[in-house]
């Protein structure tokens, strides 16, 4: 149960129902969007796996500051979905974006794992107020370099690191927490929290709670280096489209 307003995994619980109820409302608005057009009739069962959260700065930041209540709204979320016989293609994903100008928040749901909704999703096209993308519209290109051995892609708006299989980068370290970190990007950066880890979150050898990235980082998490980089400028000639989910990587 969430509430309070103190500690990293705990916010005010009329602002966690209030979120609840409106990620549910999202979800099933946009089901039935999806249901009048889906051609097949199996994809009227799968439900939306990426929610944007816009809220007034002021609660934006208090669930930015909070991750792991974060993480359990996905969870509670997951669980409601699958309690009404409903389909995922990947973790719900939720984002949180605010606005000074609103004064009550409201959330857009999508389909980002499946090419269910690629044309059914306008409403976040070219909105700057709810995007937390590049300027040009897209995830940076940005990358961990995990212990020195491979390269895991960034290309998700968050993305959880810990020792734990259902997290997307998994490091298998007994000195790694199950739920250890989580990067989130916040206009073109990524942010590093440390989801009160046994051992911390370390970067540049100085332990901290939060931090934003830059190229040439060096985070530790219980010893384990991931060096953080970012690519400014792709090869002449050269375009790629980033998959919406980069492949499960497992660092042994």
């Amino acid at each position: 149960m969430i509430e309070g307003n103190a500690g990293v995994n705990s916010i005010p619980r009329k602002l966690h129902n209030q979120v609840f109820k409106q990620l549910i409302l999202a979800m099933q608005k946009e089901m039935s969007k999806n249901q009048h057009r889906a051609d097949q009739v199996s994809q009227s069962r799968i439900a939306p796996d990426l929610y944007t959260i816009v809220l007034p700065t002021d609660q934006a930041n208090i669930l930015v500051n909070h991750p792991i209540a974060l993480n359990n709204l996905a969870q509670k979320l997951e669980s409601s979905i699958a309690q009404a016989n409903l389909y995922l293609s990947g973790s719900p994903i939720i984002r949180v974006v605010p606005d000074p100008s609103l004064k009550e928040l409201y959330i857009l749901a999508e389909y980002c794992h499946t090419d269910v909704s690629d044309s059914y999703t306008t409403e976040m096209e070219g909105d700057p107020v709810l995007s937390q993308r590049s300027p040009d519209g897209k995830i940076p290109n940005a990358f961990l370099i995990v212990n020195g051995l491979s390269t895991y892609p960034l290309t998700l708006p968050v993305i959880n690191i810990g020792s734990n299989p259902t997290n997307q980068l998994v490091i298998n370290d007994p000195n790694v927490s199950p739920m250890h970190a989580q990067l989130r990007l916040s206009t073109d950066h990524f942010v590093i929290f440390d989801l009160d880890s046994r051992q911390g979150t370390v970067v540049n050898g100085m332990a901290v709670t939060s931090h934003m990235l830059n190229p040439g980082d060096v985070i530790r998490l219980a010893g384990v280096p991931l060096v953080y980089g970012y690519e400014t400028v792709a090869p002449l000639g050269y375009t790629q489209e980033l998959p919406c989910k980069p492949p499960a990587l497992e660092v042994l």
